[in-house]
C-alpha cells in the first residue's frame, strides 16, 4: 500500500517537474524581443518623436524624409568596401551629426527644449545599461579555449 502511494507520489512530482520547465521554456520565448524591420523601426521612431516633441504633420512628413534619406546614407557607407573600419566610423559620426542637424532645424523652440531633455533621458538610460551589463560581464566565467 505505501509502495503504490510512494509511485503515484513519484509521478505526480515527476509530472510536475517535466510541465514546470516545460512552462519555463515557454516563457523564455515569450520574452524575447520582437525583431522588427526597418520600416517597422521607422514607423515606431515617428511615432515616439510625434508623441514626445508634439510634431504637426508637416513636421512628421520632413522627418520621415530625413530619416530615409539617412537610413541610404548610412547603408551605402555601411557597404563602402574601400573605407576602413576607423573611416567608416568617423564618417557615420559626421552623418549622425548631420542628421541631428536636420532634425533640430525643423523643431520650433518648445521642441528644441523638449528634444534636448528627451535625448538627455534616453542617454541616460543608455548609460544605466550598459554600466547593469558591464557588471554582469566580470561575473561571467571564460570560456574553455578562449
Amino acid at each position: 500500500m505505501k509502495t503504490n502511494l510512494l509511485k503515484k507520489a513519484f509521478v505526480l512530482g515527476l509530472g510536475l517537474f517535466l510541465s514546470v520547465g516545460a512552462m519555463a521554456q515557454q516563457g523564455q520565448h515569450d520574452k524575447a524581443r520582437k525583431q522588427l524591420t526597418p520600416a517597422e523601426r521607422q514607423e515606431k521612431m515617428l511615432e515616439n518623436y510625434k508623441k514626445n516633441l508634439d510634431l504637426s504633420d508637416a513636421q512628421t512628413q520632413k522627418l520621415k524624409a530625413i530619416n530615409q534619406k539617412h537610413v541610404q546614407e548610412m547603408q551605402a557607407l555601411r557597404n563602402d568596401q574601400n573605407l576602413t573600419r576607423d573611416a567608416k566610423k568617423e564618417k557615420m559620426k559626421a552623418l549622425q551629426a548631420s542628421r541631428e542637424a536636420e532634425v533640430t532645424a525643423i523643431l520650433n523652440a518648445d521642441q528644441k527644449q523638449k528634444y534636448a531633455t528627451w535625448k538627455a533621458e534616453k542617454a541616460e538610460r543608455k548609460q544605466k545599461m550598459r554600466m547593469k551589463h558591464e557588471g554582469k560581464r566580470g561575473q561571467r566565467p571564460l570560456k574553455q579555449g578562449k
